[in-house]
């Protein structure tokens, strides 16, 4: 890839994930991030990502067909969300928010991506990343997965 695809590639990289952000109600957008613009954020996403292969244990479960609002309370209980609180999202690209209204911001980050839910955020201090949708391991239930770093386990 040439340097200016390089350029290119990022700056649509920029506008898509500032489009994504500018969808969502219930939050306050006080930083966007490019592509190496954070590298203490982009290794820890790494060694999340690392644990995949070793097929861990999801940190908690939910049934499909629970009702939205459930699941709603169960993201925002199980990962201890809290109004006003701030995280990195990644929308493509990390951001860095504000949850300004709880359960409308995760009713947003929920369905963030078309026919898609869930969402991956991290703790502004990089203690855990955390990760809830849908994948391969159950298809039957909605997963939360909590990772923190140093641990070769998830929480």
């Amino acid at each position: 890839m040439t340097e200016r695809q390089k350029l290119i590639a990022q700056k649509l990289a920029i506008q898509s994930a500032k489009n994504n952000l500018k969808q969502l109600s219930g939050i306050a957008v006080s930083e966007l991030y490019g592509e190496d613009q954070n590298p203490t954020l982009n290794e820890l996403t790494a060694a999340y990502f690392s644990t995949f292969p070793d097929n861990p244990e999801p940190y908690s479960r939910l049934p499909y067909e629970s009702p939205k609002e459930k699941i709603y309370s169960w993201i925002i209980d199980t990962m201890e969300l809290k109004e006003q609180g701030e995280y990195y999202y990644h929308c493509g690209l990390w951001s860095r928010i504000k949850l300004l209204d709880l359960k409308c911001a995760v009713a947003a980050l929920w369905r963030s991506q078309e026919n898609m839910s869930g969402f991956l955020i991290a703790e502004t201090d990089l203690s855990r990343i955390m990760e809830c949708g849908l994948d391969s391991r159950d298809e039957y239930h909605f997963l939360i997965d909590i990772f923190t770093p140093g641990h070769s386990v998830y929480l």
